[in-house]
């Protein structure tokens, strides 16, 4: 019960039923063979089984349904302390166990209910613990940044050293000119040739020929050009 992991456990509702009944076989089972050991050792010489199997039977269910009640005590305070902390923590367990304890010894009065309130809490904490020291030392260790430096990986805990997705890179080196006066980063010798381009498109005049194309076609045809039927016409 409060010794398993918190990330193994039932949801809530589920977890009384399963706690009810892990506790009733726990009972059942470690309470059977006491009460087997029990009853031959104090059965007389020639009927230690009879006395055993009469011991277990008698003594190991009620051990078992006094288990069932503690559990299902238990987990129905975890349950609640767990509504209304609205977390999962070794402190629910430890308040719970402190809870049963005191509930089952009520009728005892109040100081054995708060004796029983506090044996309960300190065995819930011995528990949780000890559940915690073994699973620090089951859990590998975690890497350093020195072995990731070893492996050649990148330590993903690290804080980052640039912004943004992408690594800076460095602007494009611009050509300081040799003489003085005031740098144009956007002239070059492109510009100015086709700058001349187009002045030299710009002084051109366009004329308009009034003949007609049957006389140019002539002209054309007298001045020997490679038209075949020249001399027909």
């Amino acid at each position: 019960m409060g010794g398993d992991s918190i990330a193994d456990r039932e949801p809530c509702p589920w977890r009384i039923i399963d706690d009810i009944g892990g506790a009733f076989s726990m009972g059942a089972i470690g309470g059977g063979i006491f009460h087997t050991i029990k009853g031959s050792w104090n059965a007389p010489k020639g009927a230690r089984i009879h006395g055993a199997l009469s011991a277990m039977q008698a003594r190991g269910p009620v051990l078992g349904g006094q288990f069932a009640v503690w559990g299902g005590l238990f987990a129905c305070c975890d349950c609640s302390l767990t509504a209304i902390r609205q977390k999962e923590d070794p402190w629910n367990s430890i308040i719970s166990g402190a809870a049963t304890g005191g509930v089952l010894a009520a009728r005892a009065g109040p100081k054995a209910m708060a004796s029983a309130a506090a044996v309960g809490g300190v065995l819930l904490a011995l528990i949780e613990g000890m559940g915690i020291m073994f699973t620090k030392m089951t859990s590998p260790a975690l890497p350093t940044p020195e072995d990731y430096a070893a492996a050649g990986a990148v330590d993903p805990t690290a804080p980052p050293t640039a912004g943004g997705l992408m690594m800076p890179t460095a602007p494009p080196a611009t050509s300081e000119p040799s003489s003085g006066g005031s740098y144009n980063p956007f002239a070059s010798s492109s510009s100015d040739s086709s700058g001349s381009d187009f002045d030299s498109m710009a002084n051109t005049e366009t004329t308009f020929s009034s003949e007609s194309p049957s006389s140019s076609s002539q002209q054309q045809a007298g001045g020997g050009g490679w038209w075949p039927f020249a001399g027909a016409s």
